[in-house]
């Protein structure tokens, strides 16, 4: 596999400036003003179980595949989706739970899955890094080293059966309101870190590099963004990728 590509000095440094001013704009992202978007967030349980035999069990954290933002319960998001889709092509019970990090950036993602107790009895875990990453110019090369930390840790504490699905960083350039230069380095760093998650799960047991259906001009309703029907198609993708590995 090819190994990422390390961007011209000029680049780094105009991201290095960037870097200083951009949590603002990935303040105004994440509370929908990029995109125009719903700040609405669930307040139910991030949890909840879909009963039958063979109970399988999931997690999905960080991203919006974790955050469910957008919708106003956590059983129209990612982590309800899948499982239902799961069980329905299965025919086994799915125990499932959706986790937001209070610090939605790599280092808190990997924070809370390191707090996190039992995980061990996780079949699937989808985990969804690095969009505020992006937004915020991360320097490629330490969160590269940190997710490979992270994956390292979900393969030595899952067990032998366990599945850890990572998501690609999804394409945001199209709908930030930013200018085009700045769309351009979103769209190259967007690529960019996808191929480093890529390149990790290619390393690590247990793990696999998933790229995620992008975004349709179906998403957008009255100029609005459609979160629930994007988290169904979400979670009915993960879960055929679940179903394959299960035989």
């Amino acid at each position: 596999m090819t190994a990422v590509q390390r961007a011209p000095f000029g680049l780094r440094f105009l991201r290095a400036f960037l870097s200083a001013f951009r949590p603002v704009i990935a303040l105004s992202f994440a509370a929908g003003a990029q995109i125009r978007v719903s700040t609405e967030a669930p307040d139910d349980a991030p949890y909840g179980l879909i009963e039958g035999p063979r109970v399988l069990h999931l997690l999905v954290v960080g991203g919006l595949s974790g955050s469910s933002i957008g919708v106003r319960s956590y059983e129209l998001g990612v982590a309800h989706q899948l499982a239902e889709n799961l069980a329905s092509s299965t025919g086994r019970g799915v125990e499932w739970e959706s986790l937001a990090p209070d610090r939605p950036r790599l280092l808190g993602i990997a924070a809370s899955v390191r707090g996190l107790d039992g995980l061990g009895s996780f079949d699937f875990i989808v985990l969804s890094p690095g969009v505020m990453d992006v937004l915020s110019f991360a320097p490629l090369r330490l969160w590269r080293q940190e997710l490979e930390r992270l994956l390292v840790f979900l393969a030595e504490k899952t067990s032998s059966r366990a599945r850890v699905l990572v998501t690609g960083i999804p394409e945001v350039s199209g709908y930030a309101q930013v200018g085009p230069m700045i769309k351009g380095i979103l769209s190259d760093d967007s690529r960019r870190f996808s191929a480093a998650v890529a390149e990790a799960c290619a390393r690590t047991p247990k793990t696999e590099f998933v790229k995620m259906p992008p975004v349709e001009k179906s998403d957008f309703v009255d100029g609005a963004f459609n979160y629930a029907s994007h988290y169904r198609r979400w979670g009915a993708f993960l879960a055929s990728r679940a179903t394959a590995h299960l035989g």
